[in-house]
């Protein structure tokens, strides 16, 4: 999923695009843990991890805190076989400096996406060009009268942004030469 943000600037429009990218967090039960972030978060959802069912049920309690300040704020409740995940929309950026807190007997999945801007894009495409020039380096020498072979997909990237929007046109087929 891409987005675009217009702002207008005196006459005219300058366009910035920002794409996403899928991101997730295991919290351990009796836990806290600092997000380390580099860049802008949305946690969209939380979800019970249940492996061996608990003798006693008990919520499962989430909740975050921001900066130096010692009070954690509770974004939701989970409970074993009753509410087991929760939808939310909770934006941070690096500044914040959160940590989520959890507490309860099952660990909990935070799933989102991280903002990606264009800079960011071209990196991961720096990346991926030097593993492409790595694995050159590792293939065994052509033999002299052999072709290249075609290059290869390049490696999964380790933050994959979401596919560009499908605001260019697709380039028109060409006839066959007779």
């Amino acid at each position: 999923v891409q987005s675009d943000s217009v702002a207008v600037q005196s006459d005219s429009v300058a366009v910035r695009s920002v794409g996403m990218a899928f991101w997730g967090l295991e919290v351990k039960p009796g836990k806290s843990m600092p997000l380390d972030l580099t860049r802008r978060l949305v946690i969209k959802q939380a979800a019970l991890v249940v492996s061996t069912p608990a003798k006693k049920t008990e919520p499962c309690v989430l909740s975050v805190s921001v900066g130096d300040d010692a009070q954690k704020y509770v974004v939701c409740r989970l409970h074993e076989a009753k509410i087991e995940q929760c939808p939310m929309e909770l934006p941070f950026c690096p500044d914040d400096q959160a940590k989520v807190h959890l507490t309860g007997a099952h660990p909990v999945h935070l799933t989102g996406f991280l903002e990606l801007d264009d800079e960011d894009e071209l990196e991961e495409l720096d990346d991926m060009d030097e593993e492409e020039d790595e694995e050159e380096l590792d293939e065994p020498s052509l033999a002299a009268d052999s072709k290249p072979a075609k290059p290869k997909a390049p490696a999964a990237a380790k933050v994959a942004p979401a596919a560009k929007s499908a605001a260019k046109p697709a380039p028109a087929a060409k006839p066959a030469p007779a």
